[in-house]
């Protein structure tokens, strides 16, 4: 069994509340990833995982800051500023994960990861496997990153992350934690199933967030694995067992296929 996972900053944080940790779902997501590994321990099945997760209340502040009309200034300064708030994310998340005595170990995207244009990532993942085949979990973070076509810079987010990931690494899963229990429609019902005969309405039911996100919300989740092809499913990482089921591949949320 191999696994990715994306843990939406909305549900390791309060985003409207800059550096804020929500220890209780940071700690159930802990346990929940540990009964995981050792319930396919049990059977006698190889269990390997990536977790992505994204910049939450840490890197988004940071980066709006350095934000100017679309444009990112004064990174002389900004880019290690939205560097160091993601280390000390990444940090908090590997070391709860750790006190659980799961493998993890981090991975900084500014350090390796470069956008040459608006779709496609200059992204090695060697490292990443071997470390997988070493029996690790790497946990890759969003973070700032250089844009080759210009004198810019872009944030890679974890939504970025998950889809490409899953294209190159071809996963049994692809799972995204949010704070919802999926997508919903215009009349705010989840929608069980994305795929090429609903997609135009279901942009038309995203709406941009009201949090302190810069990545785009849940419209950059579905248009990333959809234009991908990744079979993807969204669900709630804020219920209890939920995060468990979906690495056992039983739980409720939207498909995207």
């Amino acid at each position: 069994m191999f696994a990715i996972l994306k843990l939406g900053g909305s549900i390791l944080c309060d985003k409207n509340i800059p550096y804020s940790i929500n220890w209780e779902n940071l700690e159930n997501i802990a346990i929940e990833i540990k009964e995981a590994i050792e319930y396919y321990k049990s059977k006698n099945e190889e269990f390997k995982l990536i977790i992505v997760h994204g910049g939450g209340s840490f890197g988004h502040p940071v980066a709006k800051k350095y934000l100017k009309d679309g444009k990112f200034v004064d990174m002389g300064k900004g880019y290690w500023e939205i560097q160091k708030a993601m280390r000390k994310f990444n940090n908090i998340v590997i070391e709860e994960l750790q006190n659980f005595e799961i493998p993890a170990v981090s991975i900084q995207a500014s350090s390796f990861i470069t956008f040459d244009n608006e779709s496609n990532l200059h992204f090695d993942t060697n490292a990443v496997e071997k470390m997988l085949d070493k029996g690790l979990i790497p946990v890759i973070h969003g973070d700032i990153v250089i844009d080759e076509k210009t004198d810019n810079f872009k944030i890679f987010s974890g939504d970025h992350a998950l889809p490409f990931l899953s294209k190159k690494l071809n996963p049994d899963l692809s799972l995204h934690a949010s704070d919802v229990d999926g997508v919903w429609d215009l009349n705010f019902k989840i929608i069980e199933n994305i795929n090429s005969k609903n997609i135009e309405d279901v942009l038309k039911s995203l709406k941009p967030s009201n949090k302190e996100d810069v990545t785009g919300g849940m419209h950059l989740k579905v248009m990333e694995c959809y234009n991908l092809g990744i079979k993807t499913i969204i669900f709630n990482g804020n219920k209890k067992r939920n995060i468990y089921n979906a690495l056992l591949k039983n739980v409720k949320g939207t498909l995207i296929n």
